[in-house]
This record gives structure tokens, C-alpha cells and sequence, in this order.
């Protein structure tokens, strides 16, 4: 009997692993990417020589960032789903060979026998061995659910460099508008400096009878809103501290000591951008959606797979007897091997329309797939031409910031040799403020500019996590 169910299920053997229905999957193809603001003169072709952060020369940054890498939060749960993806990768391949148990059982009954005429007979079994189950994949179904879940695997890890990437930028971003921030106000206090000793002048020529005490309050006037200003300034330092703690890990306030006030000039170089063609390739979030397209299109594989019928073996070898204490031993040596056959014959209306689902599933992640794309386009470009205007704007508010200077100079020793009135003075001394404060704000905008391009470019030049190492046991 053994021999003629070997003998029909060896067909089925050699089939197995034959036949894999279901579209086979191709990446779409990516044509090199030419974007039009690399051309600009603030960029050259050159690749950043280490991580992209390390231009700007900070101790500061560089240690923020180390840390940031480590122990942010959202990368650690970007982690915790990569090991998870792993798993259900390593139990879908292992889904493709036998699955073998071990079991141990005792069955002990009391009932009518019909061979004795109805009378009540007791009667024990003891079973132990080994359980095996086995599907052989005739179609492709096990083998397509296992190619679904590397490239469910694959986008987790797209996710976590992804998720480096967003997080480096963030940790940049808030520290240069931090420093952006603590320069504004150290204008705002050297104003205020200025505009007290103007205040005490004021004072002074109104006590003497060559002033009035329109220029005194005005001047009070003026002191008192740059003093209003300084709490808004220091809210927002105090915010930025806290956001840099939160990003590192941390409870807001722990980096109060290391972020103290510290001068951060412009990014004043020709930025290095390294080869954008490869822009596509580059960037995680357009590697994850290609991934997850590619997952997509496995399953409709394992919708196909439903069509066709599925062939089973299951066995046992072991021991069967009625008393535990001579179990094991020759005599009980028992096996069973049980082959089935099972198919949605009757079914097909569910099982099509499963198909159909997946499919169009499938289509919707194609089109996400082709967004990605086109967004990872647009931030690029709109990334490189934000800087470069910022950068144009910068040098203009620097050559205004350097003529308001030398203007409220002019107006400061016209007002105390008596030929100019005070309401000058106090224009001049407002835009001095004003074009201090532009500048401060214009030299972070620059540095968060910067950000910006490299995290359109996908971090480049950004170490980031190796590939993934999978446990694989292959089946064939």
C-alpha cells in the first residue's frame, strides 16, 4: 500500500516546482534623471567628500547627528518593522518544505461495542512519534508568497533609510533655525543697547531745552518694542532645543548645555551635488514604492494560484499501543502517509473575484509607484532652485544690511551735532533692526536650504543601513 501511495503521489513530485503562474515581475525602467537647477552656478559636479553634514565644519552638528542616527525614536520603530518583515520572509519560505512535529497522545474511552453486543467496553491508546504535513506547491502559490514577502521586506528596509534620511534632515533643519534664531537675538540685544544710549540722549537734550518729548517717547516707544520682540525669540530658541532633545531621544531640556549660543555662518561654497542622474535610484521612498509594487504583483500570483488545485501530504511515524509501559518498542512501530487533493471547483466566482481584487491592487500601487516618482522630481527641483534663490537673496540683503549699518552711523552723528531731527535717526535706527534681523534670518534659510537639496537627493553622501542580511532555507 506504502509503495502504490509513493507511486502516485511522485507525479506530483516532479511537478512540484514546475509551474509558476501568475505575471512575472519586471521593474519599470528608469531613464537617467536631467534636472534643470543642477545647471545653476551656486552647484558644481562634484560629490560631497563624506556625510553631506560634515561640509558645514560644526562639532556641534556632527555630534547631534551621531546621536540622532542611534537613538531616534522613529528609526528604531522603522527598525522593529524590518525585523518584523524578516520574520514573516524567513516563515513564508520555510511555509514551501514539510512541517514536522512532534506529538505524544493517550486516548482513553469507555463505550458501547457493537461487536459484543452493545456492552460497555474500556479501552486506551497510546501514541507517540512524529506528524508531518507537507503542500506540495504545484503552482507557484507558496513560492509567489514567499517573493511577496522579500519585497514586503525589501520596501520595510527602503522605509528605514528612508526614515535616516528624514531624520538627518530634521535634526539639520531645527539646529541651523536654532542658530538662526540665537543670532536674532543677539541683534535684537545689541539694538537695544544702541537704543538706550539714544534713549538716555534723547533724555538728556529735552532737560537741556534742545529736544522735546515727542523724541523722547518715540524714542521709548521704539526700546520698548524690540523688547516685546526678544520673549517671541526666545520661545521660539526654547521650542527648537526642545524638538533637537525629542529627535536624539531625549527629554526637552537635556541639550540645553550643548546648545548654546554658537556663530554658524552661511553655506558660502559652490555646493557639491555628485552625479543627480541617479537621482531614482537614489532616493528610498522611490525604491520602497517600487518594492511595494513589486509585492503587489507576487500576490496576484498567489490570487492565480487558487485556481488550481492543491496537493497535500501528511504522515505520521512512531509508536501506537494500548499501554504506556511498552510504548516503544518493535512491535508498535506504526506509520500513515495521506495524500489530498483539494480545488475551488465549485468556488471559482470567489476565487475570481480575489483575482480581480489583487489586480487591481496591483494597478493602484503602479500608479503610486509613478507618483513617487514624479513627487521625487518636483522636490528635487524645487529643492535646488530654492536655494539658489536664497542664496541670490542673501547676498542682497547682506549689501542692504551693510547700508543700513552706515546709515543709522550717519544719522547717529547728524543727531548729535544738531542737523538732523530725531524722527531720522529713528527711521534709520528701524531699518538697521529690520536688515540685521533679514540677515540672520537669510544666513539659516541659506543652511536649511542646503538640507533640503540633500534630502531631495536621497541623503547623498549619507551613511546609511547596509542591505539586509535574511536567513534564507531555499527549497527546490
Amino acid at each position: 500500500m506504502v509503495r502504490h501511495a509513493l507511486a502516485a503521489a511522485l507525479p506530483a513530485l516532479l511537478l512540484a516546482g514546475c509551474v509558476t503562474v501568475g505575471p512575472d515581475y519586471h521593474a519599470p525602467a528608469q531613464a537617467p534623471v536631467a534636472l534643470q537647477g543642477a545647471a545653476a552656478p551656486v552647484y558644481s559636479a562634484q560629490a560631497p567628500v563624506a556625510s553631506w553634514w560634515a561640509q558645514f565644519d560644526d562639532p556641534v552638528l556632527e555630534q547631534l547627528m551621531h546621536a540622532a542616527l542611534s537613538d531616534n525614536l522613529d528609526l528604531k520603530v522603522a527598525l522593529a518593522r524590518v525585523q518584523q518583515a524578516r520574520a514573516v520572509f524567513v516563515e513564508s519560505r520555510l511555509d514551501q518544505a514539510p512541517h514536522v512535529t512532534a506529538a505524544g497522545s493517550q486516548d482513553r474511552r469507555r463505550q458501547p461495542d457493537p461487536v459484543q453486543g452493545g456492552a460497555r467496553v474500556s479501552s486506551e491508546t497510546w501514541q507517540l512519534g512524529f506528524d508531518a504535513g507537507w503542500e506540495l506547491d504545484l503552482f507557484g502559490r507558496q513560492r509567489r508568497a514567499a517573493e511577496a514577502a522579500r519585497a514586503d521586506l525589501d520596501a520595510e528596509w527602503a522605509n528605514l533609510v528612508d526614515a535616516q534620511v528624514l531624520v538627518a534632515a530634521e535634526v539639520a533643519r531645527n539646529y541651523f533655525e536654532l542658530r538662526g534664531t540665537q543670532k536674532r537675538i543677539a541683534v535684537a540685544e545689541r539694538t537695544l543697547l544702541n537704543l538706550r544710549d539714544t534713549q538716555a540722549l534723547t533724555e538728556t537734550r529735552w532737560q537741556l531745552g534742545a529736544g522735546s518729548e515727542l523724541d523722547v517717547q518715540s524714542s521709548r516707544a521704539r526700546l520698548k518694542a524690540i523688547e516685546a520682540d526678544i520673549p517671541l525669540l526666545e520661545m521660539a530658541q526654547t521650542q527648537s532645543r526642545h524638538r533637537l532633545a525629542v529627535l536624539l531621544g531625549q527629554r526637552p531640556g537635556a541639550l540645553d548645555a550643548l546648545l548654546q549660543p554658537r556663530e554658524v555662518p552661511a553655506f558660502a561654497r559652490a555646493l557639491p551635488l555628485g552625479d543627480t542622474t541617479e537621482l531614482l535610484r537614489r532616493r528610498a521612498d522611490v525604491r520602497a514604492a517600487e518594492r511595494r509594487l513589486a509585492a503587489a504583483t507576487a500576490r496576484v500570483g498567489v490570487a492565480t494560484a487558487d485556481l488550481f488545485p492543491r496537493l497535500s501530504l501528511s504522515g505520521f511515524v512512531g509508536f501506537l499501543g494500548g499501554d504506556a509501559s511498552g510504548l516503544v518498542n518493535g512491535a508498535n512501530k506504526a506509520w500513515s502517509l495521506t495524500p489530498s487533493l483539494s480545488w475551488a471547483a465549485f468556488d471559482f466566482g470567489s476565487v475570481r473575484a480575489r483575482l480581480r481584487a489583487s489586480r487591481a491592487q496591483a494597478d493602484g500601487v503602479a500608479a503610486e509607484y509613478e507618483k513617487t516618482v514624479l513627487l521625487a522630481l518636483e522636490d528635487a527641483e524645487n529643492a535646488l532652485a530654492r536655494y539658489a534663490r536664497q542664496q541670490a537673496r542673501l547676498a542682497i540683503v547682506a549689501e542692504q544690511a551693510q547700508a543700513a549699518r552706515r546709515a543709522e552711523s550717519l544719522a547717529q552723528i547728524r543727531y548729535r551735532e544738531g542737523s538732523e531731527d530725531f524722527l531720522a535717526l529713528l527711521d534709520a535706527q528701524r531699518n538697521q533692526l529690520a536688515a540685521d534681523d533679514a540677515l540672520a534670518a537669510a544666513e539659516a534659510t541659506v543652511n536649511v536650504s542646503v538640507v533640503g537639496v540633500y534630502k531631495a537627493l536621497g541623503g547623498w553622501g549619507q551613511a546609511s543601513a547596509s542591505a539586509p542580511s535574511v536567513a534564507v532555507v531555499e527549497v527546490r
